[in-house]
């Protein structure tokens, strides 16, 4: 039981589920002095967080989304992917750009197409994905665009509906690690000695008949 629930504490602390739906904005997020912070990081010492929702590139294009992320810490790791939605199952329309951009508007990373299926015999699609550690404690700013030859420019003619996901995962500090293998090697050596006391676990016959050759005990009587 003490394993089980362990195990359950555990899954609590390394996972937490989504918990906002991210939006749009328009057209207060076309820059990111103005984008809100939609999606707030709890100073957990190990987590992974995933929000996501639906935005869309306005008719005649140019259009630039951003969604704050706050409370980052310096070695969080930032997963951005979008799935475009206009013409699927071939996903290529709108054709996005993401990145990652610090609050005073500095580019961490930017992705451009990222290919739907490997198995497919020509590469399809013109989702992006965008992934980076952090590197310094702050708010974070997940940027999208339509594809240009400058990217964030607003120089493109995408339109259209696409989905944004953002994760953010951040690993356990290694002494919080030893603390929690020493945790459950501690639960498991007291559930063994627990069940040899009370006589759960009974040595077989050989090992029986071993011992009490080297004590001397006389065999039981039948």
């Amino acid at each position: 039981m003490r394993i089980r629930l362990l195990s359950t504490l555990m899954l609590v602390v390394f996972a937490s589920p989504a918990a906002a739906l991210l939006s749009d904005q328009e057209p207060l997020n076309n820059v990111i002095a103005t984008a809100p912070i939609q999606m707030s990081i709890p100073p957990d010492d190990n987590l992974v967080r995933t929000d996501s929702g639906l935005l869309t590139f306005r008719i005649g294009g140019g259009d630039l989304d951003y969604v704050g992320i706050g409370g980052l810490l310096a070695g969080d790791i930032v997963n951005l992917l979008t799935t475009p939605l206009v013409d699927r199952p071939a996903f290529e329309k709108p054709d996005t750009i993401a990145g990652l951009f610090s609050d005073n508007g500095a580019m961490e990373c930017i992705g451009d197409d990222a290919y739907n299926n490997d198995l497919d015999p020509v590469p399809t699609g013109f989702g992006s994905l965008c992934r980076v550690e952090i590197p310094a404690d702050g708010d974070y700013f997940a940027g999208v665009t339509g594809y240009s030859a400058a990217a964030f420019d607003g120089g493109h003619f995408e339109e259209g509906m696409y989905a944004l996901t953002v994760s953010v995962t951040r690993l356990p500090e290694p002494a919080v690690l030893l603390q929690l293998v020493s945790g459950v090697l501690g639960l498991v050596a007291l559930r063994v000695g627990h069940r040899a006391y009370d006589g759960s676990e009974r040595p077989s016959g050989t090992q029986a008949a071993i011992g009490r050759a080297a004590t001397g005990s006389p065999a039981p009587q039948l």
